[in-house]
């Protein structure tokens, strides 16, 4: 007779996404991530592992940023509209996204 293990209980999973963010000012984007992405990130129960400062071209950046947060209907969705929402922000898009666990 087979084993009944016991089922895993089904949560949320943790999802890394990688977010393109293009700023509406290409000065100061420390401080636009200290002050502007990171909280809105943390309002959406995410958290910024890592980021960096790409050129695009013509002197215009983008903000290049690793973030983690729990799966939800829409994906990352809610969180790219969250941060074209800000003022400071032109556009936002994950640009891959994978479960972590």
């Amino acid at each position: 007779m087979p084993e009944n293990k016991p089922k895993k209980k089904k949560g949320p999973k943790t999802l890394m996404g990688i977010f393109e963010i293009i700023p509406d000012d290409m000065e100061g984007l420390d401080e636009l991530m200290e002050k502007v992405i990171k909280p809105t990130v943390k309002e959406a129960d995410g958290l910024v592992e890592t980021y960096h400062v790409q050129d695009i071209a013509f002197g215009a950046k983008k903000i290049v940023a690793r973030i983690i947060l729990k799966e939800r209907d829409g994906g990352t969705q809610p969180l790219e509209d969250a941060l074209m929402a800000r003022e400071e922000i032109q556009r936002a898009e994950c640009s891959m996204v994978s479960i972590i666990s």
